[in-house]
């Protein structure tokens, strides 16, 4: 089981899922950082994750964005707090389809939350497939 993170300064996404992946909700960052550990390592426990995607951004021309040193800091945090693996899925417009995705189904978007957890769908989803081919 995968444990899924689309990390942002306001709300962190989660899905998980070891074939399909489902949202799993979003995490407010306003907490300290020890609630959100705490909260994630608790997810990690509930749901027997193995493993853990955090989405790393790219620009248009493939280097890492300038979040990438932030993501990784919160990422080692997580290794050490749940003793698990992570693995950094690059991502490049995962939001922006996300939102494309829930206005086709939904039309307006009222609740950002939604996107959040619905990149971190993606990404998750990006690293099974990735996995599966390998």
């Amino acid at each position: 089981m995968f444990l899924g993170i689309d990390y942002g300064k306001r709300r962190i996404g989660l899905a998980i899922g070891a074939v399909l992946p489902r949202g799993f909700g979003v995490l407010k960052v306003n907490n300290s950082s020890d609630e959100v550990l705490e909260a994630v390592s608790r997810i990690c426990q509930e749901n027997e994750v193995t493993d853990v995607v955090i989405g790393i951004p790219l620009r248009s021309q493939g280097e890492e964005g300038t979040i990438a040193g932030e993501i990784r800091e919160f990422g080692s945090k997580v290794g050490k707090a749940t003793n698990l693996p992570v693995h950094y899925e690059p991502e490049q417009f995962t939001s922006v389809e996300a939102e494309r995705v829930l206005k086709s189904e939904r039309g307006q978007i009222k609740d950002k939350s939604k996107i959040d957890e619905t990149a971190a769908v993606l990404l998750l989803e990006q690293f099974i497939n990735q996995r599966s081919r390998d």
